[in-house]
């Protein structure tokens, strides 16, 4: 049985493959420059150069990302649709082909990011700054938006823990996030922009 990490490169080499099918004018509709031989992709605060010959993608400063977002952003620019924009009102769980993943959801991404850069207001707000949050006022005690990819934001309301609390909550996901991603992605997303709220890198 193959391993995790030979299953992701397998995925990956798949996804490339099938990138290379994609319409340049999809691919700028995604949001993304697909200039030869590197396509270049806004992610967050930084600049996936995305090189098809050599099937692989760096950041602007030429780290090579990691498996998962390399994958994620390949699912993403292979998006054949042009979905209507919507803006981040629903949770994982409001999605009917996740629910089964509700409880390891809630224990991966908010349980972790509560434990983590969410733990108080100010390491929050300092985390979400250094990868391109934007705070939205009057929603909680703090709340962001995250331009992950340039037509899939997502929203992160936080509370504030108090004596009797911790801190708590919640992920909020594009109505049209299914157009995108399917339900594994989707946590993987999730997951992977709490990871970097702490602090690692792509």
């Amino acid at each position: 049985m193959p391993s995790p990490q030979q299953n992701l490169k397998l995925a990956a080499e798949r996804a490339f493959k099938t990138l290379g099918s994609q319409p340049k004018e999809q691919v700028r509709w995604l949001g993304a420059d697909p200039v030869q031989p590197t396509w270049r992709l806004p992610v967050l605060d930084d600049v996936f150069h995305i090189d098809l010959p050599a099937s692989r993608i760096t950041t602007s400063t030429g780290e090579q990302v990691g498996p998962q977002w390399t994958i994620l952003a390949l699912h993403y620019l292979a998006v054949s649709a042009r979905p209507e924009p919507r803006a981040p009102e629903m949770t994982f769980a409001d999605l009917g082909a996740a629910r089964t993943y509700a409880g390891v959801y809630h224990g991966r991404v908010i349980a972790r990011l509560c434990a983590t850069a969410g733990r108080d207001f100010q390491t929050l707000l300092n985390a979400a700054g250094a990868i391109g949050g934007n705070s939205v006022p009057a929603v909680a005690d703090a709340a962001f938006d995250f331009d992950v990819f340039p037509r899939v934001s997502l929203r992160l309301i936080w509370h504030a823990p108090d004596d009797e609390f911790p801190p708590s909550a919640t992920l909020l996901l594009p109505t049209n996030i299914e157009s995108y991603f399917c339900a594994e992605d989707i946590v993987v997303l999730s997951e992977l922009l709490i990871s970097r709220l702490g602090g690692h890198s792509f």
